[in-house]
């Protein structure tokens, strides 16, 4: 069921009507605000939009960098359950004492 949900960004107040949880939806605004702050705590000073810009290029570089840290971290596990499962087939057929 959508439901409003109000989040604040640069000062302004956002209504937002989403099916997602509220309480995520804040989350992601305060996430957002915080690379906006550390962006102006570097003393760039730009326009809004181009802000905001920085901000989705920074998040999405930080989630592309993830997903491939997660595929290769998955890639190393699927190696090692392969290895596992080789050992286990070479027992399975090892002769009885």
């Amino acid at each position: 069921m959508s439901q409003h949900v109000e989040i604040n960004l640069m000062g302004r107040s956002f209504t937002i009507m989403t099916d997602e949880d509220p309480d995520q939806v804040t989350a992601a605004a305060n996430l957002v605000q915080e690379h906006i702050d550390e962006i102006r705590q570097m003393g760039v000073t730009v326009g809004s939009d181009r802000l905001l810009t920085l901000v989705a290029l920074n998040l999405a570089g930080e989630l592309l960098k993830g997903n491939e840290a997660k595929v290769d971290g998955l890639d190393g596990l699927l190696s090692a359950l392969d290895g596992v499962v080789s050992q286990a087939e070479g027992l399975a057929k090892a002769p009885l004492r």
